[in-house]
């Protein structure tokens, strides 16, 4: 009886806690491919739409979900689009980074 009343309580210990796997952020996307990035203008809307996408995604991440992997440097709103930025250039080919630093070192 007391061994059938321990394994009911640990089903249902089981059952009312949920398991889930820290998933990361969400990836951020910058098309470029249609840009010109030799050109001042091409290099231009490329910093506008890496802009645009760590806005989008510091807008959207949030550092209260329990089931994201916690980023201090995401979490804070003050430092997150700079962190972001970070994270997309270094994924980025090398002719991308070197677009957007001569845009950004040209302002």
């Amino acid at each position: 009886m007391k061994s059938s009343l321990v394994l009911n309580a640990l089903l249902l210990s089981a059952c009312a806690t949920q398991r889930t796997v820290p998933h990361p952020p969400p990836d951020m996307v910058v098309h470029y491919a249609d840009l010109s990035l030799e050109t001042p203008a091409g290099r231009a809307k490329l910093v506008e739409r890496l802009d645009q996408a760590t806005r989008y995604f510091c807008a959207a991440y949030d550092p209260q979900d329990e089931t994201a992997i916690f980023d201090p440097h995401l979490a804070s709103a003050r430092y997150c689009r700079g962190y972001a930025t970070i994270l997309l250039l270094n994924r980025a080919p090398a002719a991308v980074r070197r677009a957007y630093r001569e845009s950004v070192g040209n302002k």
